[in-house]
């Protein structure tokens, strides 16, 4: 299975990128019409200020961007990659002055090295347990959402700092792979922590016709321009 899943993952790899280019636009469209719609001042209170918070704390706070919990998530996210591709996890080391470190059995592929880019872990657990706790009790808990903020904040923050040139996951997986998909796959999570945050999977089906209806869009006015230069 293994090598099944780095053959499907080698063969999406450019046509992903190419698009995740196209994309790019309609997200970003797409993201701002979301935020528009829902905004108000009890989301705002709920979700947006804790979110806004924790990017203030960890850009005032000494240290964070160097902490264990940041190390961690980023190598436990690498981590359930490869066992989502199913490659057996080897070791995984957590040093505060020099980083982290993750190893694994096989060859490896893209989505393990590019992962925690774009993977919100931290906030996919709150959400898992928001939904398990809905399960048995009815509804999700009261603090569900502002936790879900605070950590989504962090994951923002942490992942805005780790994004630099000299960042070995990024030749790892091709900068100009890098380059191509990160920002239209981070501006997918973006809207779809936002839109769980708002209405749970209503807002993700909401925000996800918004998307669907821009590319639409996207792609119609691209054919008629192309048609028009061609005629």
């Amino acid at each position: 299975m293994q090598k099944i899943c780095n053959f499907i993952l080698a063969i999406l790899k450019w046509p992903l990128a190419l698009f995740m280019v196209y994309a790019f636009l309609p997200t970003l469209n797409a993201d701002i019409q979301m935020v528009q719609q829902t905004f108000n001042s009890e989301f705002f209170m709920n979700f947006v200020f804790p979110l806004i918070g924790m990017i203030c704390l960890w850009f005032f706070i000494p240290g964070m961007s160097g902490a264990h919990l940041s190390i961690f998530e980023h190598e436990l996210t690498h981590m359930l990659a490869a066992i989502l591709t199913f490659h057996r996890p080897m070791s995984m080391k957590i040093e505060v002055d020099r980083g982290g470190s993750f190893g694994y059995y096989g060859r490896g592929n893209w989505f393990i090295t590019l992962a925690p880019y774009f993977i919100p872990t931290f906030p996919v657990c709150i959400i898992i347990f928001g939904i398990i706790w809905r399960h048995f009790h009815g509804e999700m808990p009261s603090f569900l959402i502002p936790v879900l903020g605070l950590m989504f904040g962090y994951h923002l923050a942490s992942n805005f700092s780790q994004i630099h040139t000299e960042q070995s996951d990024f030749p790892k997986a091709g900068w100009l792979f890098s380059i191509l998909f990160l920002p239209t796959a981070n501006l997918i999570v973006f809207a779809l922590v936002w839109a769980f945050a708002v209405k749970e999977w209503a807002g993700i089906s909401g925000w996800s016709a918004i998307w669907i209806k821009n590319l639409q869009e996207f792609s119609e006015t691209f054919l008629n321009n192309y048609l028009a230069i061609r005629s």
